[in-house]
């Protein structure tokens, strides 16, 4: 299977569109998801998986086979094998970005509540402070007020802000494998065929940074922090695809790592409920042994 352009002048513009749309998968879907499906109820990487299956196949009728690896031999055997090998370690370094960042956040928070301890009306020397300078507001009229309200009303309806389905993950595990697969299929399949066909260094070393850089981006619906601690997934399965030259490797490891996140998630939910009851135990014993 080859690539069904043949004619130079509709390659380029072809692999250039075909960039882009790989680069922007998570913004087209959550626009998708936003006008048409959220009202319905539909979970947001449900779209994102249709548009990474979208992509993942023009990828393979423009570029052709090479989207999946251009690897034979011991690279497609090996892949497997150093995928479910490194994926320990991607998410030990996934956990433990996220648990420096969370307790640096939660330093920074706890000083700037201790900044901000005694705005309640007096400063640390428990003297009132100075009356705080007027804020002027302007309120537009006429035209100019009748354009501001039909804005607002437009920025009510469409609000390009991620809902709760946005940042609930609480899927089956299927369609988080799914999701990692495509994703893999997308960001080192697609777009590491697409950055091969560049004859220049330069114009591949770019493609190759992009598609690192906005697969990590893809998951700023959870915090900075899960950007960066997705970082290294990114890197390892890029440095697999490049040395064995086959995606497979890539997508066992990152199928290996949702199963991981997903075993996590249902733990902690499973712990939720017995912690409210011990709580409500707790609080009744209190409650009879004060009555008594």
């Amino acid at each position: 299977m080859t690539s069904l352009i043949h004619t130079h002048e509709l390659r380029e513009p072809a692999l250039a569109a075909l960039t882009l749309c790989a680069l922007s998968c998570l913004a087209l879907a959550s626009h998708l998801h936003v006008r048409f499906f959220d009202h319905r109820g539909v979970h947001t990487l449900q779209v994102y998986a249709a548009v990474l299956a979208v992509v993942a196949g023009c990828g393979l009728l423009v570029v052709g086979p090479r989207v999946l690896g251009s690897g034979v031999g011991w690279g497609l055997l090996v892949s497997p094998l150093l995928g479910a090998a490194v994926a320990p370690l991607v998410a030990t370094a996934d956990t433990l970005i996220t648990r420096r960042l969370g307790r640096r956040a939660a330093r920074s928070a706890a000083r700037d509540q201790g900044r901000g301890a005694n705005r309640d009306g007096t400063t640390r020397g428990g003297r009132a402070p100075a009356t705080a300078p007027r804020a002027r507001a302007t309120r537009p009229v006429g035209q100019a007020a009748r354009l501001a309200g039909a804005s607002s009303a437009t920025t009510t309806r469409q609000q390009w802000t991620p809902s709760h389905r946005d940042t609930d993950v609480a899927l089956p595990l299927g369609w988080l494998v799914a999701v990692g697969v495509l994703e893999e299929c997308v960001f080192r399949g697609t777009l590491t065929g697409v950055a091969l066909t560049q004859h220049g260094l330069a114009q591949r070393v770019l493609i190759l940074l992009a598609a690192t850089g906005a697969f990590a981006l893809s998951h700023i619906f959870f915090g900075w922090a899960q950007v960066a601690a997705k970082l290294p997934l990114s890197v390892i399965a890029l440095a697999l695809t490049l040395a064995t030259g086959s995606a497979l490797g890539a997508v066992v490891t990152h199928a290996l790592f949702n199963v991981r996140i997903w075993r996590y998630q249902n733990t902690v939910r499973g712990a939720a409920p017995d912690a409210r009851d011990k709580d409500r135990r707790a609080s009744r014993a209190r409650g009879r042994t004060v009555a008594s």
